[in-house]
């Protein structure tokens, strides 16, 4: 027995549903390590922007004790093929410290597609 009523015309619009599926899905999955890679070093700069001066290594500019607390982060954070010393500014008046940290980072979005991410981030706390 046939059935004349049904024609099959849903299964292309299912394959190409599922295609897209998981494009975005392997898309996150690069994705998402990056981004999450940035906030959780930021959070620690701005850890680092709170220090006060009595904690800094001693005979060091400020600027420069600074600048290698962060590059620890970013060592140990495995950044370090794209952030580099010359990504942060560091600026301290008497009442707060502000750090600048930009870089970018590219990433390969899916296969044969790579874009850069640019990363800015201004860390502006009060010394204690």
């Amino acid at each position: 027995m046939r059935r004349t009523s049904e024609r099959g015309e849903g299964r292309m619009s299912t394959f190409i549903f599922f295609a897209l599926l998981i494009a975005a899905g392997l898309a996150a999955w690069n994705l998402i390590p990056v981004y999450y890679a940035h906030y959780d070093f930021t959070d620690r700069v701005e850890e680092i922007c709170r220090t006060p001066r009595y904690q800094l290594q001693r005979g060091k500019p400020e600027e420069q004790a600074i600048k290698d607390l962060l590059m620890k982060e970013v060592r140990e954070r495995r950044l370090g093929e794209w952030v580099k010393p010359n990504s942060f500014r560091v600026s301290t008046t008497d009442h707060n410290r502000m750090i600048f940290v930009n870089y970018e980072r590219e990433v390969e979005i899916l296969p044969g597609w790579k874009r850069t991410i640019k990363f800015d981030y201004t860390a502006d706390q009060p010394l204690i």
